[in-house]
């Protein structure tokens, strides 16, 4: 059993990733009735350097956010299996999505901690460590970018 950081439950092992239960990831603290969540979910999140159709009133910070996931032993066997006989790792995809939604969700709040409106210029960087001998590895993802005020409409 692993606590939800986000909502403080208890939880068994496979509805926690990250350190968020299933829950608290999908709607939010106490089911999406948490103010910051909505405000949140409202941060304009792009790779461009700019909002088409708005104008940055003020740049307020670079932020980031990381997140590290252990690759289990059962994963990395399926993934040795996949490598000799080719095709793609479900359990792999399914990681690495998980790490880019929770750095994307981890921007949106850095940014409304911060009173932003966006975050611009965002970039998702990738790396995985294996731990030799231990028979498990280590990915590693990271997301920043430029939080930023915008002017009203």
């Amino acid at each position: 059993m692993q606590t939800c950081s986000e909502c403080g439950q208890q939880k068994p092992d496979n509805e926690i990733q990250l350190g968020v239960c299933d829950n608290c990831f999908n709607h939010g603290p106490r089911g999406g009735s948490s103010r910051g969540q909505t405000q949140a979910s409202n941060v304009i999140l792009t790779t461009s350097i700019d909002v088409p159709n708005r104008q940055v009133e003020r740049v307020i910070s670079i932020i980031a956010s990381e997140a590290a996931l252990g690759m289990n032993i059962f994963r990395d066997i399926a993934n040795t299996f996949r490598d000799l006989v080719g095709g793609r790792s479900d359990s792999s995809q399914k990681a690495l999505k998980e790490a880019r939604l929770a750095c994307l969700d981890g921007l949106r709040r850095e940014a409304v901690a911060l009173g932003a409106d966006a975050v611009i210029a965002v970039d998702l960087d990738y790396n995985q460590i294996s731990t030799s001998g231990s028979g498990g590895g280590i990915l590693f993802v990271a997301a920043s970018g430029t939080a930023v005020k915008l002017a009203p409409l």
